[in-house]
């Protein structure tokens, strides 16, 4: 054994699943974007949120992603194109500060550890 613990407590695992569900929110808003012009694109987005909460709450949060890919349902445009990217971008940019929030409950979680290990 390399002498490296796993960390596997009920807050980590709810964080790596936090986290698994805002790189596919990325991904799928990523590809909205590219798709922005292909006339009968419609858009999706991922949501995890509330099966992740459910979870957290039963104290059951397991190691298997709950997101689910769901159409928009926003209204086309004369392409048959339902691709916002003023929605979009904005999108992105709050799943990407979410996905700094998660890293940084992540170290948080790990200097509390550290510092219980070191005994300080």
């Amino acid at each position: 054994m390399s002498g490296i613990l796993p960390i596997s407590d009920i807050t980590t695992t709810a964080v790596e699943r936090a986290l698994d569900g805002l790189v596919l929110r990325n991904e799928v808003t990523a590809n909205n974007i590219a798709n922005a012009e292909v006339p009968g694109f419609q858009a999706s987005r991922v949501s995890f949120e509330q099966a992740l909460s459910n979870a957290i709450r039963s104290g059951r949060v397991d190691h298997k992603g709950s997101a689910e890919i769901l159409p928009t349902g926003g209204p086309s445009g004369v392409n048959g194109n339902n691709v916002d990217l003023e929605t979009e971008f904005t999108e992105m940019m709050k799943t990407n500060l979410m996905q700094e929030a998660m890293v940084s409950a992540f170290n948080y979680k790990v200097g509390l550890l550290r510092t219980a290990v070191r005994g300080q």
